[in-house]
């Protein structure tokens, strides 16, 4: 990804995993879209990710399987 709309589409593409609320899921894409936006300009994310889902995790995937994010910022699900 090489912009944060192509970053936007990718997080959209994502379905609600059963049990999420609209409210929580919301909260996760803005999160990953975030991280994303660090990524992109190369700015360090400084959050700590908290997310108990595998769609979040993927989220912040980039297309060649690597994370964005440090591993070591992940509170595993």
């Amino acid at each position: 990804m090489q912009s944060l709309v192509e970053a936007r589409k990718y997080i959209e593409s994502f379905a609600r995993p059963i049990g999420y609320n609209a409210y929580s899921w919301n909260v996760a894409k803005r999160m990953a879209l975030e991280a994303w936006d660090c990524y992109l300009t190369g700015r360090p994310f400084r959050k700590p990710i908290n997310y108990f889902c595998r769609e979040f995790y993927d989220m912040l995937k980039n297309p060649d399987g690597g994370y964005i994010v440090p591993e070591h910022k992940f509170k595993t699900y």
